[in-house]
């Protein structure tokens, strides 16, 4: 019987979608799928797991529940605008509802540099300063030393979508700080996936942006990994030369 990772993606989302079958096709698994889409503010999310917030998560999580999911990761920047608490409480929530392992993009990520020994980071958000503080308040919370922080100020997932990868390479080779350990970019929507490997070897630090980071945790949510060096550093990458395109 064939494993399935669940994603449960806010609504207006199209970033993990994008790149899943592509960075997975090694792996004989239904990966990322169904993806059940959650009505859940990206910004007004609170400290606490309100009343509308729960019903919305309860009925995004068992639609994956009902599709035999093993594993679920919340591939939204929400969970954790309010700290690392508030995304394992999400995470709680979503495994008590789904009987399978859960996590956020975020706890991923803050767990990924954790073993990756990274201590100062770059980091960069498609949102508004505000958004991007509170996610650097996360990290700061977290242990991780910030070195530059810079929020492009885009208002919608669709326009971050639509960048071409051209621009997000040189947007991500301009927001690197020469003390940061990695880029981190927060949010799953920049099509950073085709140019990640590229801007790894050009900067010479790995780059661990939100949509990679889901796709990962997935994996290692069911003890799976995938071998994909043109995916970029975290997929196993050693001096790859990239798969930047304007197609994807």
């Amino acid at each position: 019987m064939q494993q399935r990772i669940g994603h449960l993606v806010p609504s207006t989302s199209i970033g993990v979608e994008r790149w899943v079958h592509q960075i997975c096709r090694s792996v004989a698994i239904e990966v990322a799928h169904p993806v059940a889409r959650a009505s859940l503010p990206e910004v007004l999310s609170g400290p606490a797991i309100a009343p509308s917030q729960s019903a919305e998560l309860t009925r995004a999580a068992s639609r994956l529940a009902d599709a035999g999911v093993g594993a679920v990761v919340w591939s939204g920047s929400s969970a954790d605008l309010h700290g690392a608490a508030h995304g394992r409480a999400m995470a709680r929530w979503v495994e008590e509802v789904t009987g399978v392992r859960a996590s956020t993009v975020t706890l991923g990520q803050i767990d990924l540099l954790s073993r990756r020994d990274i201590v100062s980071l770059a980091l960069v958000s498609a949102g508004s300063e505000q958004t991007t503080g509170r996610l650097a308040d996360t990290y700061l919370a977290a242990g991780f030393k910030i070195s530059s922080v810079t929020a492009l100020g885009l208002t919608t997932a669709r326009e971050a979508a639509e960048l071409p990868v051209s621009r997000v390479r040189r947007l991500l080779l301009d927001t690197d700080a020469p003390d940061a350990q990695c880029l981190v970019v927060a949010g799953t929507e920049l099509p950073v996936a085709p140019v990640a490997a590229l801007v790894e070897r050009e900067l010479g630090k790995p780059v661990y942006d939100g949509a990679r980071v889901a796709i990962r945790t997935g994996l290692e949510l069911l003890g799976l990994s995938v071998t994909a060096p043109e995916w970029g550093e975290m997929f196993g990458a050693e001096n790859p030369a990239g798969v930047c395109c304007d197609t994807h």
